[in-house]
């Protein structure tokens, strides 16, 4: 089972809430609601790009050790979350980068993901 020890931000304010949820979902830790994502939407991740809600949801990550968020920001169409998550003994940091279709965060229409050896 991951350990998740999530920011304070989703208290902040309900967009920033969704959008750490939508992260940890990609992560494996939750479900990715697939209503979320756009027929269309895209996921660049750092191993490749994934496009169609079908293939996202096939491609979500799972066998995560442990995952710190240390911060969420949203403004408008877009969000980011990010932090420190440990796969296999490996600490890495990550971002996963959120941008909606409209600014009233119905559906996602990209995901951008990185990560960097931490």
């Amino acid at each position: 089972m991951t350990r998740v020890f999530a920011s304070n931000h989703g208290a902040d304010s309900p967009k920033d809430a969704m959008a750490q949820e939508i992260a940890l979902a990609l992560m494996g830790v939750g479900a990715l609601p697939k209503h979320l994502l756009a027929e269309a939407a895209t996921w660049q991740r750092p191993d490749r790009a994934v496009t169609g809600r079908a293939e996202i949801l096939a491609a979500v990550e799972t066998g995560l050790d442990r995952v710190e968020v240390e911060q969420v920001v949203t403004h408008g169409k877009a969000g980011s979350v990010s932090g420190r998550l440990v796969r296999g003994g490996e600490a890495r940091l990550f971002c996963h980068v959120i941008r909606f279709t409209t600014a009233n965060a119905k559906q996602i229409a990209q995901l951008v993901s990185f990560e960097h050896a931490g």
